[in-house]
């Protein structure tokens, strides 16, 4: 009955939601433009002898994961030159499912505890004022809760939650330099955290620059990889390049790490660390399947050698993108890994076993076309930077293999199946696997 009720209020606020926009859009409608979208991922899978520490658990998992959103755009400022708005609200619901075993697993605990509601009650991912020809022509103005990502997400990234605070976009600073402005006060486990900084853009004549540097600032007390903190302050400084062919794309992003810390048993520390990504992807004839695409990715950052330093080298951001839901986003679909960290396998910041710090990542990956299926295979090696035990550096292994079906241009259907393989720095070398099919409806 409590589950059946959760369902109905769940639904209850959406019809409201949709009520609302109806009642209070119309006036608006005449003079503006009214832009509705949706998107439905509903998923079930199974993940079984997952390493957590000494022990293996598996987890049944059946989630829904929709977004509802409402935009007006176009709203004419009477007391400006040709300034227009658009606001927006967007709803978003993330739930395992009214059918679905209670989630218990701790691999997934970080990502349900990050939302306000995991049992599928909507909450406000995104509720915003975008303000055209902000003060002077060449200037957009955004307010409010948004979406976010600052290069390729390794640092900073709104995910499915948005970023509260404001964006100013800056066209043709110098030529055809452009430039973002930000200062975002995110919500993380019990506090506010202090985000603000730049981003420039320079378009040269075949790829994108990217050169952006900001702070994140945390007063709050937190367990980092080196030591624990009363209060922390870190900066990033990060330069990407983007290129997009024909044939050819390349994505490349260096980020620098620094920053300093109030430890809690007293006296100060330091954060000094580093982290990169490199991926590409090209075109090419593959005889029987035809046109394929072919995938290679690398990228490492940085760890500490030893337990004991008043400096971590650990490359550890707050707000990077690493989550889809109830689960993580990342490299492996069960390894989930980003730069810094990985599913769950210890209670330990970065979920790798202590001592042990900084990812080495490699993926070599294809997408193959047969009939009206596309079959992606991807091979992940994990390798540790440093391991302060002085053992093992190899993490894991895994591959997977996808299925997808897409019958038209909304909608889609996926099967993954994915083998993960401990390596040297777990006792226990039994495979995990997943198993998962799902469907995706946009409009």
């Amino acid at each position: 009955m409590v589950k059946q009720a959760d369902r109905f209020d769940a639904y209850g606020l959406w019809l409201v939601a949709c009520g609302t926009v109806a009642l209070l859009f119309p006036a608006a409608a005449s003079a503006t433009k009214l832009d509705l979208f949706s998107n439905v991922e509903i998923r079930a899978g199974n993940y079984q002898r997952l390493v957590y520490g000494d022990t293996r658990n598996s987890q049944p998992i059946f989630s829904e994961n929709a977004t509802l959103g409402f935009v007006i755009k176009g709203i004419q400022l009477e007391k400006t030159r040709e300034s227009a708005m658009d606001v927006g609200i967007v709803l978003q619901s993330i739930g395992p499912g009214a059918s679905s075993n209670t989630i218990i697993s701790p691999q997934f605990t970080d990502a349900a505890a990050r939302l306000p509601n995991s049992n599928g009650t909507p909450f406000i991912r995104s509720a915003y004022v975008k303000i055209y020809k902000f003060i002077r022509p060449g200037i957009t103005a955004t307010f409010g809760r948004q979406d976010f990502l600052l290069g390729q997400g390794i640092t900073l990234s709104g995910g499915d939650l948005g970023l509260a605070g404001g964006r100013l976009e800056v066209d043709k600073i110098l030529n055809s330099v452009k430039a973002d402005l930000f200062a975002f006060r995110p919500f993380k486990t019990n506090r506010f955290f202090k985000i603000y900084g730049a981003t420039l853009f320079y378009p040269s004549t075949e790829g994108l620059w990217q050169i952006y540097h900001f702070q994140e600032k945390d007063d709050g007390p937190v367990r980092d990889i080196m030591f624990d903190a009363l209060s922390k302050t870190k900066k990033f400084t990060g330069v990407r390049y983007f290129l997009s062919q024909k044939q050819l794309t390349f994505d490349g992003e260096a980020v620098i790490q620094r920053g300093t810390a109030k430890k809690i048993g007293g006296g100060t520390g330091n954060y000094e660390a580093h982290a990169f990504m490199l991926k590409g992807s090209w075109n090419q004839d593959i005889t029987f399947f035809g046109q394929s695409k072919v995938r290679l990715a690398y990228g490492r950052s940085s760890g500490n050698p030893g337990r004991d330093s008043a400096t971590d080298k650990a490359f550890f951001p707050a707000f990077g993108s690493k989550f889809n839901g109830l689960e993580r986003r990342g490299y492996g679909a069960i390894a989930g890994a980003s730069l810094y960290d990985i599913i769950k396998t210890s209670s330990t910041a970065n979920g790798l076993p202590y001592g042990i710090s900084g990812l080495n990542i490699i993926n070599l990956g294809v997408d193959l076309p047969y009939k009206k299926l596309i079959i992606s295979a991807d091979i992940y090696k994990f390798r540790a930077s440093k391991n302060a035990n002085n053992g093992s550096l190899q993490i894991a292994s895994e591959w997977n293999l996808k299925a997808s079906y897409p019958m038209g241009e909304t909608l889609q259907l996926n099967a993954v199946y994915a083998v993960f393989t401990p390596l040297g720095i777990y006792p226990q070398s039994r495979e995990a696997k997943l198993a998962y099919g799902a469907i995706s409806a946009k409009f």
